[in-house]
């Protein structure tokens, strides 16, 4: 054992000298945050007003809903103060952030959003651009149109 720590560390040293590639301190950090309430529920309420405001011609359908998020967000480590991602809506973002909601009601139906923080050339003035939508009926029978 006594001759297998310095052979290994030997071992290391020298491919650090040599110039083997050495891994690099990450350039950027991920943060995903994930929240569920029920519609019914004060939180729950504005984040579908929020949909409301920005995917006008996808409005969310009414109901005992489950609304979940998922805020993707990619800060990069160069800054010297990386912001901490708020726990509320977003009236801002990063280039490149991710925002999505899903709201399930009870009979399976489900409805989803995705939203892109997104800014022009100048870096300020950016808004939410909507990119996606998906709508699944549900499966209940009373309820099939």
């Amino acid at each position: 054992m006594r001759l297998i720590v310095p052979a290994m560390l030997a071992l290391v040293l020298a491919a650090s000298a040599t110039g083997v590639a050495v891994a690099k301190a990450p350039s950027s950090a991920t943060v995903v945050v994930n929240h569920t309430w029920a519609a019914n529920q004060n939180e729950g309420q504005k984040v579908l007003a929020w949909v409301s405001k920005h995917a006008p011609r996808f409005p969310p359908l009414s109901g005992a809903s489950v609304v979940s998020v998922e805020r993707i967000q990619h800060f990069p480590l160069t800054q010297r103060n990386t912001p901490t991602p708020p726990g509320g809506l977003p009236d801002s973002g990063y280039p490149g952030e991710v925002y999505s909601v899903e709201n399930t009601l009870p009979d399976g139906t489900m409805q989803s959003w995705t939203f892109q923080w997104t800014e022009p050339s100048t870096g300020h003035g950016g808004h939410w651009v909507m990119t996606g939508y998906a709508y699944k009926k549900g499966d209940d029978p009373l309820n099939i149109q």
